[in-house]
């Protein structure tokens, strides 16, 4: 999966349609996940592939989806 794909599809589509995108690629959130994530994935820097996820950006995801799901995705797609 193109990480960086999904995440502009999730920024562009409508809320079901960004729902039904990301679980066609395993990632499970809820219509208010996504409405809460969107203004975060601005803030997303290609920077992060050489220096990783900064963890206050981590932070809030967790905020968002769960500390369960945020540690799922983050291995499943080798983020950490």
């Amino acid at each position: 999966m193109d990480l960086l794909q999904l995440i502009q599809e999730i920024k562009q589509l409508p809320d079901q349609e960004a729902v039904h995108y990301a679980a066609s690629y395993g990632v499970e959130l809820s219509i208010k996940e996504v409405q809460q994530l969107r203004p975060l994935l601005d803030e997303v820097s290609f920077t992060w592939l050489f220096t990783g996820i900064p963890p206050v950006f981590i932070e809030k995801i967790t905020s968002i989806i769960g500390y369960e799901k945020t540690m799922l995705y983050m291995e499943q797609y080798k983020l950490q």
